[in-house]
């Protein structure tokens, strides 16, 4: 049986997961290898999209690099059916046929905002590490997260703050409340200063999830 290669070197996670998306929408019957770099944080949200699509994912190491091969979940890929050619449609005289509906779109994964440095109370220590496990989790498809308030904290955590790094780096934007940061010198570093008004406007209408 064929398999189809898609070479995914040097893309962010959003580029990648369009052109996979792309890929299984014109070709799903055929198996697919993906050959990416050795980055971890693209590798995981690859295999998370895949599994979600219904195919397994089975990374092997070679030399540096990634190697995935995914297939439909329960066994290899079957050919797919083709489909029978709906019938004419049937006309009155004088009437032109009704077009079909489109699909509709995707509803756009609502940002993320975060107003605390650590989930709960009891424990500062294991809710700041369930609060970065939240953000490991992230789904690529939420456009940006803010941080406000006792967030902020996060700027001056070293795993923090690399994690901040690693999901701005992937195409998930970061920004920090102007409001929030109270004296000139706070570390707000390189992510994007955000007017409070705009998400104060987002959480107003339901378009926002605030944590």
């Amino acid at each position: 049986m064929d398999i189809l290669t898609l070479e995914l070197y040097d893309v962010t996670v959003s580029e990648a997961l369009r052109e996979i998306s792309r890929v299984l929408a014109d070709h799903p019957g055929l198996p697919l290898r993906i050959l990416t770099g050795g980055d971890e944080m693209l590798l995981h949200n690859l295999q998370r999209y895949l599994e979600r699509a219904g195919r397994s994912a089975k990374p092997v190491r070679e030399q540096g690099h990634w190697r995935i091969d995914a297939t439909l979940l329960g066994g290899s890929d079957p050919a797919p059916a083709p489909r029978p050619a709906p019938p004419p449609p049937t006309l009155r005289p004088g009437l032109a046929p009704a077009l079909p509906a489109p699909p509709p779109e995707p509803a756009a994964m609502r940002p993320l905002l975060l107003t605390r440095a650590a989930l709960g109370s009891g424990n500062p220590g294991a809710g700041r590490r369930l609060l970065l496990g939240v953000l490991r989790e992230l789904d690529p498809g939420v456009p940006w997260v803010g941080l406000a308030l006792e967030a902020t904290e996060l700027l001056e955590d070293p795993e923090a703050a690399t994690l901040l790094a690693s999901l701005q780096a992937r195409g998930t934007r970061i920004r920090v409340s102007r409001e929030s940061l109270l004296f000139p010198d706070d570390p707000a570093g390189a992510f994007e200063l955000i007017e409070d008004s705009l998400w104060q406007r987002l959480a107003g209408k339901g378009d926002l999830t605030i944590i």
